[in-house]
């Protein structure tokens, strides 16, 4: 493998690291969203638990149909944060395949640069052993 082969699959490999770290940080948000997004539909489901309670005394038409506006909304709120945490979910999945095969790759680049890496220093310390070993004559 020539000189030139070595460098392009070194170049590959840094810019396989490069982007296995910019997928592991859209990794580590897509995370941070999950558990913000599963806290938050936590809040809500308690908050309608709640709001879901007999009142201890009777409630004016007014506030019967203020809460009845609240839990409502609370419902839809908390089935709006289920359906993004589903679609979080399924985009932290998608990253972290991807991540797995860039990690695959950026591997098997690597293998390849090292092992090039020896054949040319092998080759090089063979070209030099043959220079500095006399020469027979017939």
């Amino acid at each position: 493998m020539s000189a030139r082969q070595h460098r392009l699959l070194t170049l590959m490999a840094r810019q396989e690291n490069r982007e296995l770290g910019h997928l592991s940080m859209q990794l580590g948000h897509l995370r941070r969203q999950e558990l913000q997004q599963f806290d938050m539909a936590d809040r809500l489901g308690q908050m309608l638990d709640q709001s879901a309670q007999a009142p201890s005394q009777p409630m004016t038409p007014g506030q019967l149909s203020t809460a009845h506006f609240m839990g409502r909304t609370l419902v839809q709120q908390l089935e709006a944060t289920r359906s993004q945490m589903a679609r979080t979910r399924q985009e932290r999945a998608a990253v972290e395949q991807d991540l797995s095969q860039h990690q695959r790759r950026q591997q098997i680049l690597q293998e390849r640069a090292e092992l090039s890496r020896r054949a040319q220093h092998v080759a090089r310390a063979e070209a030099e052993d043959n220079a500095t070993l006399p020469r027979r004559t017939r």
